[in-house]
C-alpha cells in the first residue's frame, strides 16, 4: 500500500468510526448493523470490512480510543503531587462518571462490551487491546491508592483484591443504573443536575468504603 492509499485508508476508517459515534448517540447498540453504518458513511458494506470484521470490532475500537483517553487522564492525576491519594481517587472517580454520563455512545458502548457474548465475538486483536488497557486503568488508579495507603487514609483491613472487586462491582452498578436513567422507585436521574448528584453520592460511598470512613458531606439537590 502506497502512501497516499494507505492516508485514504486511515481517512476512510475514521469515517466509519465517526458515523457509528453519530448513530450511536441517537441509538441503542442492538439497534445498529453494518449495513445502516455503511449507509450513514456513504459507502458499501465490503468497505467496512475491509477496516473491520464485524460490527463489535467498531465498538471495541471506539472503546478503546476512550479508555486510552481516560488513562492518560488518569495518570495525569496520579502524578499531580497537589493531591493528596484519597483527592487523586476521588478526581479519577469523577472523571470516570462524568466522562461516561456527558459521551452516550460511549456509556453504551461500556455496558455492551462488559457482556461476555461481545467478547467471544471480537477479533483476538481487539480483545488483548481492550484487556490491556483496563489492567492499565487499574494500575494507574492503583497509583492513587498506593498514595492513600503511605498516607494512612485507605483503610488497613482491606485487602487489595477486596478493593478491586468492591470499587469494580459498584463502579459497573452504577454505570448501569445512569443508563437506565435511575430507579421509578428510588431516584430518578433524568436531568444533568439529577446525574451530577448522583455521581457525587456514588463516588464519596466508594471514597467512604476505602478509607473506612465518611470523607465528605455530599450536597443534597
Amino acid at each position: 500500500m502506497n502512501e497516499r492509499k494507505a492516508r485514504e485508508f486511515v481517512r476512510r476508517e475514521r469515517e466509519i468510526l465517526d458515523c457509528t459515534l453519530e448513530l450511536l448517540a441517537g441509538e441503542h447498540w442492538e439497534a445498529l448493523s453494518v449495513d445502516k453504518i455503511a449507509r450513514h458513511t456513504g459507502i458499501g458494506k465490503g468497505t467496512v470490512y475491509k477496516h473491520f470484521s464485524c460490527k463489535d470490532d467498531i465498538y471495541a475500537c471506539l472503546l478503546h480510543a476512550d479508555c486510552e483517553q481516560m488513562h492518560n487522564a488518569f495518570i495525569g492525576f496520579a502524578e499531580d503531587s497537589s493531591l493528596s491519594g484519597l483527592e487523586q481517587m476521588r478526581e479519577m472517580l469523577l472523571y470516570a462518571f462524568e466522562f461516561h454520563r456527558d459521551n452516550v455512545a460511549h456509556q453504551h458502548m461500556h455496558v455492551h462490551c462488559k457482556q461476555k457474548s461481545f467478547r467471544e465475538r471480537i477479533s483476538p486483536e481487539y480483545l488483548q487491546k481492550l484487556d490491556l488497557i483496563d489492567s492499565q486503568l487499574t494500575d494507574a488508579f492503583g497509583l492513587a491508592v498506593c498514595n492513600g495507603i503511605k498516607e494512612g487514609d485507605v483503610n488497613p483491613g482491606m485487602s487489595q483484591e477486596m478493593l478491586v472487586s468492591g470499587m469494580s462491582a459498584t463502579f459497573e452498578g452504577a454505570m448501569l443504573t445512569l443508563q437506565e436513567g435511575g430507579s421509578c422507585k428510588h431516584q430518578l436521574l433524568e436531568t444533568y443536575a439529577q446525574k451530577t448528584e448522583y455521581i457525587n453520592q456514588v463516588v464519596e460511598y466508594m471514597l467512604a468504603a476505602i478509607t473506612g470512613r465518611p470523607t465528605r458531606q455530599v450536597e443534597q439537590g
